[in-house]
């Protein structure tokens, strides 16, 4: 028998080797979406967006109704 059949992995370097496979699949998961993420229409979108004046004006809010949207949405969204 030969020495590569003879040798067996211990668990500390089939741990470390899973480890080092699933950092590597991470990593080049991510890079796609950051490449992505900075396409010159994702730049553009932003810069043509304004922003809300601030500070917002006072508007007073009628409890009845402010009651009853809450309710509704806790209701719906499954609170």
């Amino acid at each position: 028998m030969s020495n590569l059949e003879k040798k067996q992995i211990s668990r500390k370097d089939f741990l470390k080797g899973a480890g080092v496979s699933v950092a590597g699949v991470a990593m080049a998961g991510g890079l796609g979406a950051v490449l992505t993420g900075c396409t010159t229409a994702a730049v553009d979108t932003a810069e043509s967006t304004s922003a809300p004046q601030w500070p917002f004006k006072y508007v007073k809010l009628d409890p009845a109704t402010v009651e009853a949207r809450a309710y509704n949405g806790y209701k719906e969204m499954g609170g």
